[in-house]
């Protein structure tokens, strides 16, 4: 750890970086934070991690923590201190004995490309071609990097299943979408290198095309995968707290290393465009609204998402701060997967900045964005290579994405001092969906918390142990949110939704303002006012039915007819004469059931309906239109559908972000 006296000076200098005015117009203090958290990093970086086995498949060895351990470490020291060149060759000496000993481990998708973006960035700014400091790892320790990168591309890179893909606009795909994505980018990173070694070059892989020819490959689906991804509603993991740090990493990946200016462009535009979606939805550096692939429960944990220590990085904001990153436990490499942040020379684009500082002012506004997410079943015409099961992989699943009507409408209402916010979807059955876009569905609302520091929660939930698939359907209408439980089982994901109790979950910092009676919860927050309803049941006080880290974060009331409906309505202080006037104009909001038929007349003065066949739920008398011309629009972003023409404005001021291929 860093000595008494740094610390004493890096404690000073964040003081004063805390002074800066939150107003100023570019990006207050971000240079000087990434300078600190570079600093601390540099004193304190990551520890060896050990190889395990797997947390969740016993049988499997699991070399992922020990791989970022090594490899990030390695790159953050010869990025920053020359003096250690030669320990950084030993441990990236370490990590190529290992896979070159363990082959199997190179095709293991839970642990080969985890730390791709380290390598391909280490030879490519450090090998004998490097751009920063040529030659800084010894030939020899090279060589083994090489052949363990061909031994990568010879099982990784893909170009018969990018050719398919592009026959589905790249929404296909073997596996998640994030482990695509660093299958690919990590492939391109190491043809990269092995494509103008001396010694590489001219090497032939397992389909008798060269490097160079691979690496084109490659190259091409990566733009047409961002192309495709801007113009069709981003990534299909939506929001995910988890996994958007690795899409990011990629991104940079290639931002700092691509002699390519087109893919360079266009890793910049993802990020930026990114940041902001993040931008116009968060709260306390959180993002809000509906997300998916929020496994283990863990949106009810604030500061949770991978994205915040970035997000105070940029923007300082979030409790992800230095005094965060100070008090990292040495097993973890939270901080590691943060190294190619802290080194990166790319920046937000300032609009961005923008954005969050008239944020501060501006009135409520919906941000409604069309997704993708709901399956085409199997393509009967995918060749019989595809299907192949390579050794050591899971089975594949092909994913495939109906992409013309993919009936996700992502929508959140932004006030000023909370987000509300679901992806709206028809009642399908689970299997409706593509895995990773049914998986651990999160939306609800975030509120500002006292302090800032990150924001409180009201979050209707399953209580579940690992995942749970398409377990809610919801409607929103501005500040008025109505959610309603789906008992389906997915047999393939062991998931069977009925087992899972549902209720809604209150952070503690809400627990002094929260009122519970039979059917209602009020919470009279300092910041904003909130009530839950239960539609013809009761809530009942569950919290034995969490984890004790879960209680310790907050409440669980449980619905005692789990199958009913359950009502959200958020108001800022400043919209009723009181908390009484707020409260008596939830309890006077009407209610009918008939014909199979929930109608809700809502306090934002929509009426909203939901049916016990599971038919489309309607807006006042209007069913919901899941696949509207925009593919992005709100008061900050806007983009018709399919054209790859992104619009950021605030207040006359103009961004584009233009992903055509030239």
């Amino acid at each position: 750890m860093l000595g008494f006296a740094p610390r004493i000076i890096i404690g000073i200098m964040f003081a004063i970086l805390s002074l800066v005015p939150a107003a100023c117009a570019t990006a207050p203090g971000m240079e000087e934070r990434i300078d600190l958290v570079r600093a601390e990093f540099t004193a304190n970086p990551v520890a060896r991690l050990d190889i395990t086995q797997h947390p969740v498949h016993a049988d499997e060895t699991f070399s992922r923590l020990f791989n970022i351990s090594r490899s990030a470490r390695a790159y953050l020291q010869l990025r920053t201190d020359p003096s250690k060149d030669a320990h950084s060759a030993e441990l990236l000496n370490e990590v190529a004995d290992y896979y070159l000993a363990n082959p199997q481990q190179i095709t293991m998708p839970h642990s080969s490309y985890w730390a791709g973006e380290y390598h391909a960035s280490i030879l490519a700014k450090f090998g004998t071609n490097g751009t920063e400091r040529a030659g800084a790892i010894p030939r020899d320790v090279e060589i083994k990097l090489l052949e363990y990168m061909v031994q990568y591309v010879n099982f990784w890179s893909k170009p018969e299943h990018y050719a398919f893909s592009l026959t589905h606009e790249t929404y296909y795909w073997w596996n998640s979408e994030n482990h695509w994505w660093q299958e690919i980018v990590t492939a391109w990173g190491y043809l990269l290198v092995l494509k103008d070694d001396p010694d590489y070059r001219d090497l032939v892989l397992y389909d008798g095309q060269s490097v160079q020819a691979h690496y084109d490959l490659n190259a091409f689906y990566m733009k047409q995968h961002m192309n495709q991804r801007a113009r069709k509603g981003f990534l299909v993991e939506i929001s995910s707290g988890g996994y958007a740090k690795r899409m990011h990493n990629m991104y940079l990946m290639i931002y700092d290393t691509s002699p390519d200016e087109t893919l360079r462009d266009l890793s910049q535009k993802s990020l930026d465009l990114w940041w902001a979606f993040w931008a116009e939805e968060q709260i306390s550096g959180e993002r809000g609204g509906g997300k998916v692939r929020n496994r283990r429960l863990k949106g009810l944990s604030p500061n949770a998402d991978s994205h915040m220590i970035a997000a105070w990085l940029y923007f300082g904001t979030g409790g992800r701060n230095l005094e965060f990153i100070e008090n990292l436990a040495g097993d973890t490499t939270l901080g590691a997967m943060n190294y190619q942040t802290v080194l990166s020379d790319y920046r937000p684009a300032p609009i961005i900045f923008d954005i969050l500082e008239d944020r501060r002012d501006a009135p409520a506004y919906a941000v409604i964005q069309r997704r993708v997410g709901k399956s085409l079943g199997e393509d009967p015409g995918i060749p019989e290579a595809l299907k192949r099961v390579p050794d050591n992989i899971y089975p594949i699943r092909p994913k495939y994405y109906d992409v013309v009507d993919s009936d996700i409408l992502k929508y959140s209402w932004v006030s000023p001092n909370f987000i509300l916010g679901t992806n709206m979807r028809p009642p399908y059955h689970s299997t409706a969906w593509v895995a990773g876009s049914a998986q651990s569905w999160w939306h609800g609302l975030l509120l500002s918390g006292q302090d800032k520091t990150y924001p409180e929660r009201v979050v209707p939930t399953l209580i579940y142990a690992r995942d749970v698939m398409g377990d809610q359907y919801a409607i929103q209408h501005e500040s008025s949110f109505m959610t309603r439980k789906l008992n389906d089982v997915w047999r393939d994901f062991a998931s069977d939704n009925s087992a899972y109790p549902f209720g809604v979950f209150i952070s503690r910092g809400l627990r002094q303002s929260t009122e519970t009676i039979g059917d209602f919860i009020f919470i009279d927050s300092p910041n904003a006012w909130v009530a839950v309803r239960a539609v013809d049941t009761q809530f009942v006080s569950a919290n034995e039915l969490m984890s004790r880290r879960h209680r310790r974060l907050g409440h669980f009331y449980r619905l005692e007819s789990d199958s009913q409906p359950m009502i959200i309505e958020a108001a800022e202080r400043g919209d009723y004469e009181s908390f009484d006037a707020f409260r008596q104009a939830v309890r006077s909001a009407h209610i009918s059931y008939q014909d199979g038929a929930y109608q809700y007349h809502s306090l934002s003065g929509q009426t909203l309906t939901m049916f016990d066949d599971r038919s489309v739920p309607h807006i006042s008398d209007q069913p919901v239109n899941y696949n509207p011309p925009a593919a992005y629009q709100s008061r900050y972003i806007s983009s018709e559908w399919d054209s790859g023409i992104v619009n950021l404005t605030v207040n006359g001021r103009r961004h584009v972000l233009d992903f055509s291929l030239k």
